[in-house]
């Protein structure tokens, strides 16, 4: 067999009701909150703080949660991905591929001036979440790595066998599971834009792939932290900037 494959798990009423939690009501609570309009929500530097810390418990919450009830159904953490990763030479391809990716991104971000303008009009509204000094950038990082942690044990340890225990873990199956999971992830991230969704829609499909290679959350959980602590403090740095320009003008 030329393709890595992941060995099928069992799943019983928990996971199900799990799953339905994850694909059901979660985008539907997603979907629903952005009828909110951006223009009324306002944050001042102690709610975008207090944000990134109830954000970062609920993520590890809800990882715990999925974790439970992994163990409670009979199945191992190392069936989870809690495992020494398997190295494969692909990995370096899909590794590259979202290092130039980012990188292309920040570029196209920020590279320009007529591009960093447009970018940061949209610090008010679709980047109101986003650190804007090193003092936010702190507290985000403590996000950036429960994000890594919990959102990689949901979304890639949990959902993406979910989906193959029942399409199945053949090439076929595994190509869907990382599809559908990577859109479910991409949705639940719609208060970020249509633009943002794409992106992360191929980022999460890359970190699929890594997972179902290396059979292992580890690298994923990594990469996902390190994307986004850089794109955090990359926004910082030229918000933080321009902020620091319109007061001096």
């Amino acid at each position: 067999m030329d393709y890595p494959i992941l060995q099928l798990q069992e799943m019983h009423i928990l996971d199900h009701l799990m799953a339905f939690v994850i694909c059901v009501i979660a985008p539907f609570v997603a979907f629903s909150s952005r009828k909110l309009s951006m223009e009324d929500m306002q944050f001042d530097k102690e709610d975008k703080i207090k944000l990134y810390h109830s954000n970062a418990m609920f993520l590890l919450i809800i990882g715990l949660v999925v974790i439970s009830v992994w163990r409670m159904t009979g199945k191992t953490m190392t069936a989870l991905g809690f495992e020494w990763p398997v190295w494969h030479h692909s990995l370096l391809l899909i590794f590259g591929l979202a290092l130039i990716f980012y990188c292309l991104d920040i570029f196209f971000q920020y590279g320009l001036e007529r591009w960093r303008l447009k970018a940061l009009s949209k610090k008010d509204t679709m980047m109101m979440f986003v650190p804007s000094n090193a003092s936010e950038f702190s507290h985000f990082a403590i996000l950036a790595i429960a994000a890594g942690v919990g959102e990689e044990i949901i979304f890639r340890g949990f959902l993406i066998q979910y989906i193959i225990f029942w399409v199945g873990n053949d090439i076929t199956g595994l190509v869907f599971a990382v599809v559908f999971s990577s859109a479910i992830f991409a949705f639940l991230h719609g208060y970020q834009g249509y633009v943002s969704m794409i992106k992360i829609f191929f980022v999460s499909m890359l970190l699929g792939a890594v997972f179902i290679i290396s059979k292992s959350l580890i690298y994923v959980m990594i990469i996902h932290a390190i994307i986004d602590l850089v794109s955090g403090g990359v926004s910082a740095y030229f918000i933080g900037s321009d902020t620091a320009s319109e007061v001096e003008e």
